[in-house]
């Protein structure tokens, strides 16, 4: 008869059934760098680093991009709705505008704690929930415990 030896590492454990449960670290694992960044920090709550690839602001690209797209619209609409064609540009504006800072925000939350700046500044308890809520779809823990401090000022 042979013996196995079984090398747990320190976040495994053995579960009901006898099987080697492995609990994955997302803190520990190599974290993907961006072309170009145009700003890099580390997370206020796990360290990671981060970096964002969008500005929260217009960049001269996307304003080339608003005129290219207004001009080829008011050509094809002025025949239809004459004089009024000319003001496309300012919703096709507002359109780009709405568009470059919803991608800015998708980029706010860590994919590593779900640590959210932006619902920190507003509200410090919906934070909190918010980190909880991604842990728990994350599977790290089954039942996050309720911590009663006062936000830091």
């Amino acid at each position: 008869m042979m013996a196995t030896i079984i090398w747990l590492g320190e976040r495994d454990t053995i579960g009901r059934e006898g099987a080697i449960v492995r609990k994955h670290n997302p803190l520990s694992e190599r974290v993907f760098r961006k072309k170009n960044p145009t700003m890099k920090f580390f997370c206020p709550l796990c360290g990671t680093e981060r970096s964002f690839s969008l500005k929260p602001r217009l960049t001269h690209k996307n304003y080339i991009q608003i005129a290219v797209t207004s001009l080829f619209l008011t050509v094809c609409l002025f025949p239809l709705i004459k004089v009024a064609a000319f003001f496309v540009l300012f919703v096709v504006w507002g359109l780009g505008e709405f568009a470059v800072r919803t991608l800015f925000r998708k980029e706010i939350p860590c994919p590593h704690c779900g640590f959210d700046a932006s619902w920190y500044k507003r509200d410090v308890k919906m934070a909190q929930s918010k980190v909880k809520e991604f842990w728990k779809e994350k599977g790290y823990f089954e039942e996050a415990e309720e911590v009663d401090r006062p936000p830091i000022q």
